[in-house]
């Protein structure tokens, strides 16, 4: 694939532009949901394929403090493609289950929750309306690093993995990594795994274009900054310790295992990331039997939010890993 299929939205005029796409979206959305795992406890999933049809669907597994409203442009841009896609809120995220009261707080007990979270979804919703049809995964941060332990728990269910940024290693604000996970595990042994960590705070609703680590684009960051302001599931902000432990804790499995991931992986790399570590990423592109990794040297942590001379690249590239 030489030039994508569609044409970006102008971040010049992003915000109406914007309006247009939510109401395509909702015309193609085929169902929504909350699948159970466990009593009261649902995952809240969307469904969408394009007017004709699709025989290929992409999965999105979002990242940590995200929703599903988030990746409504990517989503959009699948669809162009003429792919269906699945995305859900995982677990303390969006309309998901949440374990605490405070909706800016992101808390697990475990990643193997969000790990046997998708595994349940996958079996109800999306392999009987997927039956016949190529799938794809497609992680981002936190939800490459559920993508990939999925992966490796569960071959056969994807054809090819997209890795996007993917939480290998997290970094720990200006804490070095050992002693922010040491903290963690401490705070978690004595009982209070459900405190907020130091480094984060409460959702206020302040623009702080400036010193955001996530993207390039202003307009694609105030668009959705305005969205959070409105909606008070979508406000996540800050980890808990218990959250920060399994972040920390989630390398040696990923990487132990990588080798047993046998589709092929692409793994999208931010050069201007300062919120996971590229180290452990390259690391475990060599783990992996068919591993390629791609580097975008003008990009923060939310390549699929980039301005858009990175964000046309980064779409060429994935696009045409998944049609080869």
């Amino acid at each position: 694939m030489t030039q994508l299929p569609f044409s970006l939205l102008s971040e010049e005029h992003y915000q109406a532009q914007m309006d247009q796409v939510l109401l395509w979206l909702e015309r193609l959305r085929q169902a929504t949901g909350h699948c159970e795992r466990k009593p009261g406890l649902g995952i809240y999933w969307e469904y969408y394929a394009p007017d004709d049809g699709c025989e290929r669907v992409v999965f999105i597994s979002h990242g940590f403090t995200e929703s599903t409203l988030e990746y409504s442009e990517l989503i959009w841009y699948f669809l162009r493609a003429g792919y269906g896609v699945f995305i859900c809120d995982h677990m303390g995220h969006g309309k998901s289950y949440r374990l605490l009261e405070e909706s800016w707080l992101t808390h697990v007990t475990s990643f193997d929750e969000y790990i046997e979270d998708l595994n349940h979804l996958m079996e109800k919703v999306v392999l009987p309306r997927t039956e016949g049809k190529e799938r794809f995964l497609f992680g981002h941060s936190m939800g490459g690093a559920i993508a990939m332990l999925y992966l490796e728990r569960y071959p056969g269910r994807f054809a090819r993995c997209v890795l996007c940024s993917p939480m290998v290693a997290p970094l720990a604000g200006n804490l070095p990594v050992p002693v922010g996970g040491a903290l963690a595990n401490f705070m978690c042994a004595i009982g209070q795994g459900e405190r907020k960590i130091p480094i984060q705070k409460p959702f206020d609703g302040q623009d702080r274009w400036e010193s955001n680590t996530g993207t390039t684009s202003r307009a694609r960051y105030l668009w959705y900054l305005e969205r959070q302001r409105q909606d008070r599931d979508r406000q996540n902000s800050s980890a808990t310790y218990s959250w920060a432990r399994e972040a920390v804790n989630v390398r040696h499995p990923i990487l132990s295992q990588a080798g047993q991931v046998e589709i092929p992986v692409l793994l999208c790399q931010a050069s201007m990331d300062t919120v996971v570590q590229l180290e452990p990423q390259d690391e475990l592109v060599e783990q992996l039997p068919q591993g390629r990794k791609i580097v975008y040297p003008y990009a923060k942590h939310e390549i699929y939010r980039s301005a858009n001379p990175t964000l046309e690249t980064f779409l060429l590239d994935v696009l045409s890993f998944l049609d080869e």
